[in-house]
């Protein structure tokens, strides 16, 4: 059962069918999706089986790649999230050298955020702006270090925001958003728990790249990191205090998962598996994981959603 559902997801072939939610979003119930660079293709198969069963959310927060995963699943183009990723990963302008060389990041934000939108494999902006909940890009600051929840609204400043969102530190420019530089949202908030406690969510679906028991190790921030943002002494400070705050967020969430205010998916451990890894093989596998985890759970995740007794 469990190949056929991952072979049917991964061609497109699942349909709605028990449209849970009628397609409208889930009303007091939020969506945490954490980043984690290609590991969040895992986080792309467990939208895509949300979407066969209609299950939106009206409050959808989102770090890095797990912001921009989001972009396909509120816009409902099922599939699309993992094409983006899995695709045009061999691509010399998607990753690597060359984007560094021609670009200045390590991602080829020329191909994902305006190629592969506007003319690759189109992004539904008119579908997305209809989308009435809530959704939010965590960005960081560069001149005072602090996160920030964009709200992107249009098209006018989505695709910014995005970039923004996971432009990381060292290989990527910082994006400017109304004369403001924006690096990677994971710098300051990786896992914004408490950003959504205080937005009154009590009920949230988590979605972790990382398996059960994961803690960030605690290191130094680098010399090159300090030399490099030598004039944004609240940035390095943000650095430092990057992996105590994570794994405190991480802490949270798991006595939040036992007191059952939060459900978490988090995928078992990937051996080999690499922060970037570009082998479509590996990635699909990645991918149809997310998607039968998602599936095995979702009578519990449906309850949990008050959609089914």
């Amino acid at each position: 059962m469990c190949f056929q559902v991952q072979k049917a997801a991964i061609l497109g072939y699942m349909k709605n069918t028990t449209n849970s939610s009628n397609g409208s979003p889930v009303q007091n119930t939020a969506l945490l999706l954490e980043g984690g660079g290609m590991r969040g293709i895992y986080t792309t198969g467990i939208l895509d089986r949300f979407m066969d069963e209609s299950l939106y959310f009206d409050y959808i927060m989102g770090v890095s790649a797990g912001a921009t995963h989001a972009l396909s699943y509120i816009s409902r183009q099922k599939g699309r999230a993992r094409r983006v990723n899995v695709d045009y990963c061999r691509r010399i302008d998607y990753m690597g050298l060359w984007c560094l060389l021609t670009e200045g990041s390590l991602f080829g934000m020329n191909l994902l955020f305006r190629k592969i939108p506007y003319k690759l494999d189109l992004f539904d902006f008119d579908s997305f702006e209809r989308y009435v909940g809530r959704y939010h890009a965590v960005v960081t600051n560069v001149e005072t270090g602090a996160s920030e929840y964009h709200c992107p609204k249009d098209r006018s400043c989505l695709l910014s925001v995005a970039q923004a969102t996971c432009s990381l530190p060292l290989v990527s420019r910082p994006v400017m958003i109304d004369g403001v530089p924006y690096l990677d949202g994971g710098i300051s908030d990786s896992l914004p728990i408490e950003k959504m406690l205080s937005d009154g969510m009590t009920r949230i679906v988590c979605v972790l790249t990382q398996p059960a028991g994961y803690r960030k190790p605690v290191s130094g921030v680098s010399s090159l990191f300090r030399l490099v943002y030598r004039r944004y002494p609240a940035l390095i400070r943000a650095m430092e205090r990057r992996s105590e705050q994570y794994n405190d967020s991480l802490a949270t969430i798991e006595r939040l998962e036992r007191e059952g205010s939060i459900l978490v998916l988090r995928p078992s451990p990937q051996k080999g598996l690499r922060r970037l890894e570009r082998n479509p093989v590996v990635l699909n596998g990645l991918y149809r994981s997310g998607y039968c985890d998602a599936d095995e759970r979702m009578d519990d995740i449906l309850r949990f959603c008050a959609l089914r007794p």
